[in-house]
This record gives C-alpha cells, structure tokens and sequence, in this order.
C-alpha cells in the first residue's frame, strides 16, 4: 500500500462481509437525523464518465487475466457485503486528482482520521486532497472539503501504528463519530468502505455506493501470519473467512464500528492491511484507534 514497507502499491480498502450478526441498526445504518449538507453536486462530465469506464475496462481485464495464469476465482464473486441505504454522517472518502483510494472517519468537526500508509506522501503537498463527507456515492452528494494539514502519528506504518489525522479546511456540521473502547474478542463489528468488491484483482474501480458489512473481531493469532503481521497491542484482527468476505483494496483508512445505541455507532479502528495482497484471506487488521486516543486528542483536542 503506497509502497510502504510490504505494503501493497495501492492503498487497501474496507471490505463487506455478511458476519454473524443477524440484525444490526437499520439494520443500523447510523443516525437517522438530517446530518449530511448537500453542498457538492454530483460530477457529471463526459471525460471523467470515459475515464470511468475505460478504468473498470481495463480492471475486468487484468481480473480475466489473472484467472487464465493462476486459476479460478473464489465462487463468491464480491467480497460479501450489501449496499448501504442510509449515509454514516461521518464516513469520509479520500480523494486526489477526483478518484477515491482511501477511507476516512470524521471524529470532529475540522479533523478525520485515516491510515498513515493512505496520505504520507501528502504531507507536505495537503492541498492535492479532497474529502467527501458523510455520501453514499463517493463521487457524488454529501458535503466537500480541502484538507489543511497532513498530522502523521510518529513513527507510525508500516507495521503498527498505521495513522494519521487530517484537518478540514474549513469545519463541517456533520455528526462526527465517537471513539469507542477496544472491543473484545469475538464481538461482532461492522466496516464500511467503497473497497473492490472482488478477490485476486491487481486493480479494480470502486463500487459508486458505499458497502458495509458485518465481521467478527478474531484473535491476534488469527492475523500473525499476515503477510505484515499484526501488532496485537495497537491493532485489531477481524475476518470472517468461512464467508469468504472481507475488507479489500481501497478500504484503507476507512472506519471499524460497532453500536454506540440509539442509532450511533462508535470508532474502534482505521483499516491498515488486508492479511494478504490480493484479498483472499478474508481477513483485515485495523489499528487500534481507542488505544490512540491521546495521541489524537494531542492534535484535536477533547472529543466527545
């Protein structure tokens, strides 16, 4: 992912996966209250719609590709999750030159945390991202902003303490999520992303409308064999294999969650890595966020 460390070249993403929960808010999609502003319409030109097309294009191909040199895929086409019907106010896709790559969580009204791995090659140049916060489509809806400055966590990526906090440009009115506590093994969370929705891909566009997707919190052991094994102290090991749905590229960045009550969610973890490259473990290994807490609040100041 960005070329970090063992990373990936590409930022990873959050994944789907239908997960043990039979019911969750709205099946709990989030706040009901009117909280997203529609100040950004959608984008509608006919050189990005070309581009678009000719991008998933060339991602079936290399997809047809890779099936025919190292065979089969998976039967289970998307990597398991479902639409999202109602907008998370707070969930936010990072974007450059107008293409998503990475997710993000508005915990304030001027800050959004991420992945370390997703904009440390904009820290000095904050100006070149673009927020989307609190839309179902990533390329439309929902509010914009700039982003200021790039607060990298020190010493954090490749391995372990994969975060990073964005300032808005200006701030946003939008119901911010609060920060949780670290969930205990096997509780049942959910992630959210515009990640590829399909295993063994080099490339892939994103899906237009944000997945989300219920999973399991799993032992660290779980993840130990990760291609970047997990820090158990500062991270958290998700999956559910058995479903063979999971976080993917793209994902990155983007929100772990579980209910926060009446209809809230809290923040438990920012997507780091995928347990392998090509996202056919079905596992994910989030950073730990609530175990970050100071450190955010340092830069923030005190959340709710």
């Amino acid at each position: 992912m960005d070329g970090l460390g063992r990373r990936p070249p590409w930022p990873a993403p959050s994944g789907r996966w239908p997960g043990p929960l039979s019911r969750m808010p709205e099946d709990l999609e989030g706040p009901r209250q009117s909280t997203t502003v529609h100040d950004s319409p959608r984008n509608s030109s006919e050189e990005e719609g070309v581009m678009r097309k000719l991008r998933l294009a060339i991602a079936v191909c290399v997809s047809a590709l890779a099936v025919l040199l190292g065979g089969a895929m998976p039967a289970q086409a998307i990597i398991g999750g479902q639409d999202a019907t109602s907008p998370y106010s707070f969930m936010t896709s990072l974007q450059s030159g107008g293409e998503h790559f990475c997710g993000g969580s508005l915990v304030a009204p001027s800050w959004v945390v991420t992945a370390y791995h997703c904009v440390a090659k904009y820290e000095n140049a904050p100006q070149d991202l673009t927020l989307r916060i609190g839309s179902l489509d990533w390329d439309s809806g929902g509010s914009t902003r700039g982003v200021s400055q790039v607060v990298l966590y020190p010493g954090g990526a490749p391995n372990a303490h994969d975060l990073a906090l964005l300032k808005l440009d200006r701030p946003l009115a939008n119901v911010p999520v609060r920060i949780g506590t670290r969930p205990a093994q096997g509780s049942t969370v959910r992630l959210i992303g515009w990640g590829c929705t399909s295993p063994g891909q080099a490339f892939c566009s994103p899906p237009e409308v944000l997945q989300r997707l219920n999973s399991t919190v799993r032992p660290a052991s779980d993840c130990a064999a990760a291609e970047n094994p997990i820090d158990p102290a500062s991270e958290i090991c998700t999956g559910n294999p058995e479903t063979q749905a999971g976080p993917c590229k793209n994902d990155s960045g983007g929100p772990l969650l579980v209910p926060g009550g009446n209809g809230t969610w809290r923040l438990l973890g920012a997507f780091s890595r995928m347990y392998d490259t090509f996202c056919q473990e079905y596992k994910g290994i989030y950073t730990d966020v609530p175990a970050h807490r100071t450190w955010i609040e340092s830069i923030t100041g005190p959340l709710s």
